[in-house]
């Protein structure tokens, strides 16, 4: 048995076909088949029904598409262990981030990986949280920081860097009465809902039963924030990696009870203890926490 045999059997298991793992493996469908036969021999058991044209998993074939998983996850792991030097990283990373923290922590964690790890190679995406979860179990990505999801593959892994209050935010000057009272008087200005923190806030206004007046849809909270300055509405924002440094005419306003949203890194079972994706989560969780306090101080001394 070898690992390429493993990932030509969950390619099979993927593509759904010897073909189309043919295709995505760049090999001849004969070479694929030849794989099989001979993965067949060692296991000394039958893994596909070849009484169907093409030949199917059977369930012994499927039971074994589970265990390959994790021995090539765990496979790639030790070869990014054994490319590790005491310089620093090498090789190349792949990583996916949300839009608000491609803004706000993106670049220092940047700044401090090339400091740190000068050769290793560090290649980012943009995106929304399901969309980049999804690349990083299909492979397409290994490693993303985005919202906590409702739901998670099991072949993928979650773990938090940084959690963020939503609060209402409204100019001085319109801040009379409950959040209430301030989402019905004054336009809402939305996060768009096809995100993960935009679906949250209108989860929560479902479940405490504030209608808005919906006015403009936005994804960027910078954005938003210059709007409500401009008292042309109301916003609902995250409030820990953004903060509005000298607005003073702003003020934000807690739920009670207060509601959050969970920011972390997502990664393949096999891989989210590699070095190099380590290093990435130990970096973003520094700047993450680094801006948490620096908004709390800021607070403090708005009081």
């Amino acid at each position: 048995m070898s690992i390429r045999q493993l990932r030509t059997l969950v390619a099979i298991a993927d593509g759904g076909s010897f073909n189309a793992a043919a295709q995505r493996l760049y090999i001849t469908q004969s070479a694929v088949s030849m794989q099989m036969k001979a993965l067949e021999v060692d296991m000394r058991a039958k893994l596909f029904d070849r009484a169907s044209r093409p030949p199917v998993l059977n369930a012994r074939g499927w039971r074994l598409v589970d265990e390959a998983r994790q021995i090539i996850e765990r496979y790639d792991a030790l070869r990014l262990l054994a490319s590790t030097s005491t310089a620093g990283l090498t090789g190349s990373l792949r990583l996916g981030v949300i839009p608000s923290v491609a803004t706000h922590l993106l670049p220092q964690t940047l700044s401090r990986l090339r400091a740190d790890h000068a050769s290793l190679r560090i290649q980012v995406q943009s995106g929304l949280s399901p969309e980049l979860a999804f690349k990083v179990e299909s492979k397409a990505l290994d490693v993303a920081i985005v919202t906590e999801l409702e739901r998670l593959d099991p072949a993928i892994v979650f773990e938090p860097i940084s959690k963020e209050e939503l609060k209402v935010v409204i100019h001085n000057d319109l801040a009379r009465g409950s959040i209430a009272d301030l989402l019905r008087a004054h336009p809402f200005i939305r996060f768009d809902p096809a995100m993960g923190v935009g679906r949250l806030i209108d989860a929560t206004l479902r479940e405490r039963r504030m209608p808005v007046n919906d006015f403009m849809e936005f994804d960027s909270i910078e954005t938003m924030v210059r709007m409500v300055k401009l008292k042309l509405g109301v916003a609902i924002i995250p409030v820990g990696l953004f903060s509005f440094g000298s607005a003073d005419e702003l003020r934000s306003i807690p739920f009670n009870p207060p509601v959050h949203r969970r920011i972390g890194v997502v990664a393949r079972r096999g891989m989210i203890d590699a070095p190099t994706v380590r290093a990435v989560t130990d970096a973003f969780k520094f700047f993450a926490t680094a801006s948490r306090t620096a908004a709390q101080v800021r607070s403090r001394k708005k009081q």
